[in-house]
């Protein structure tokens, strides 16, 4: 049963102490009821009537407090008290209807089926209500009054039935509202958080470019230092761009180093780190400062592969010495291609390595080259 099925309980479920409230009043009334038919109809208290009345005093309880929409075990078992609990007292139904006083147990009963109205169980309130009905006539023994008193529940069933057809247009509408709010709210957050990382990135960009703007704008023209510090600022920003989860001040540093060296270096971020471990995502990091130290000419591509793959980056080294592959797969194993092309022939050999401690210093991973 989804929330707009009719449960109007979902109008109360955020303020315990008026559903507490009315609970209490309920119980209160039942009470009432029954020590009024007791007295009037001079019935001994006995262990069926205890009986009974803590049978109907629990199914209203569980009725009323069953979180969320009510379950189907909790709906049989109130829908049925008002039948058994009758029968439990059934020798005191006659009793009541000699004296004139009402059958305490169809009206208790009777709030309780009400209360299964109001949290949509309509179908179920109604049978409870005609095995009410039924277990009053047989237990008074197809007395003609029986036929009467038995209509009680019926009624409290009726009135309850036609208040939640008033209220349960409100309850769809406070459903809808409910949806349109919490779909304002997360559309803001992300508002919010896109207006943040722009105003983080706006930030780090005057942090970092603004000197040398000021720089240029002074219209001297820059000496060969200053040109190179601009290719490799240009240089930085765009590895943040294109690999956020790539960009440690560690491995920028590398980077920065390496450009210096002459090598041409690219760092690519699909996304993959967004569902690694904080282990592997520091060993990936790792391999590629490590080859970024090591690569003294050529181009470096470090790329961070989409998610799901089973090789979560590669690091590629093209040098003039050979070429040289490094993979990371998403358990961390590290795997290393080699081609030498100085020897004046090639062959590739891997040989996986599983994922270490990452706090300790990567071990060297096995390769053959001839």
């Amino acid at each position: 049963m989804t929330p707009d099925d009719g449960d109007l309980g979902r109008l109360l479920s955020e303020r315990r102490a008026t559903m507490v409230t009315i609970v209490a009043a309920v119980l209160a009334t039942d009470a009432a009821v029954v020590i009024r038919s007791v007295r009037k109809a001079e019935l001994p208290i006995s262990v069926s009537l205890v009986a009974a009345a803590v049978l109907i005093a629990a199914a209203t309880i569980v009725v009323a407090f069953d979180t969320g929409p009510i379950h189907e075990y909790a709906a049989l078992f109130v829908a049925a008290t008002g039948a058994v609990a009758t029968f439990v007292a059934g020798d005191q139904v006659s009793a009541e209807l000699n004296a004139h006083t009402s059958v305490w147990t169809a009206y208790t009963a009777g709030s309780a089926l009400a209360i299964l109205v109001l949290r949509g169980r309509n179908v179920l309130a109604w049978t409870g209500t005609a095995a009410t009905w039924f277990a009053v006539v047989v237990a008074a023994g197809g007395e003609p009054t029986a036929y009467v008193q038995a209509v009680v529940p019926l009624v409290n069933v009726a009135i309850a039935a036609a208040f939640a057809a008033i209220m349960r247009p409100t309850l769809r509408s406070l459903h809808q509202l409910e949806i349109e709010s919490t779909a304002r709210a997360v559309k803001q957050a992300r508002i919010d958080a896109q207006n943040a990382e722009r105003t983080r990135q706006l930030n780090r960009l005057d942090r970092r470019a603004r000197p040398m703007l000021e720089r240029i704008a002074t219209a001297v023209p820059l000496l060969p230092d200053e040109r190179e510090e601009c290719r490799l600022l240009e240089a930085e920003l765009r590895d943040e761009l294109r690999a956020p989860q790539l960009s440690t001040p560690e491995l920028l540093a590398a980077a920065r180093a390496a450009r210096q060296r002459g090598v041409e270096v690219m760092l690519l971020d699909d996304g993959g780190l967004d569902t690694a471990t904080a282990l592997v995502s520091t060993r990936v990091r790792s391999v590629a400062i490590r080859e970024l130290d090591k690569t003294r000419d050529g181009h470096i591509t470090v790329r961070v592969l989409p998610p799901g793959r089973r090789i979560l980056a590669t690091v590629l080294v093209d040098e003039q010495s050979g070429n040289r592959r490094t993979e990371i797969d998403s358990a961390g194993t590290v795997t290393v291609t080699l081609d030498r092309i100085a020897t004046g022939r090639s062959e590739d050999a891997a040989a996986p390595h599983p994922a270490v401690d990452l706090l300790t210093d990567l071990p060297p991973v096995r390769s053959a080259d001839t």
